[in-house]
């Protein structure tokens, strides 16, 4: 997703919410990140930016990422030692855009993303989540 995705994406929100007067990144300031009691809910970061997708179908966010998500607002480290293909990658750059809209975050902050020994892998992750 680029930037001017976002914009497109965030135009149709507020038109559906008929808030014309906030800023677009305004709009994302202090959103949740998403309603587990209510997956319909339409006011979550994840719906704004579109559910996760694979092989072309949105997915809701599941259990276990929620268990990841309530362990990541005690704990600022976490160590997942998974599966291949759980969307846990993505479920995280999801994480870490929610927090640079979501919290009073210090300009030109640092975030890490670990992978394995691939630095193929690394770019790709960093060019995912600016677009």
């Amino acid at each position: 997703m680029t930037l001017q995705n976002l914009s497109r994406i965030l135009d149709k929100y507020e038109q559906k919410l008929g808030s014309s007067s906030l800023g677009q990144f305004e709009l994302l300031k202090d959103i949740p990140f998403y309603n587990w009691q209510n997956p319909q809910d339409i006011r979550t970061l994840n719906h704004i930016i579109g559910l996760p997708q694979k092989n072309g179908k949105s997915h809701p966010l599941f259990d276990y990422e929620q268990l990841v998500f309530d362990t990541l607002q005690d704990h600022k480290h976490l160590w997942i030692k998974k599966a291949t293909g759980l969307g846990v990658t993505e479920f995280m750059l999801r994480y870490m855009a929610w927090l640079c809209f979501s919290r009073n975050i210090p300009r030109n902050s640092q975030m890490c993303i670990v992978t394995g020994p691939r630095i193929e892998l690394a770019i790709t992750l960093i060019d995912r989540m600016k677009k």
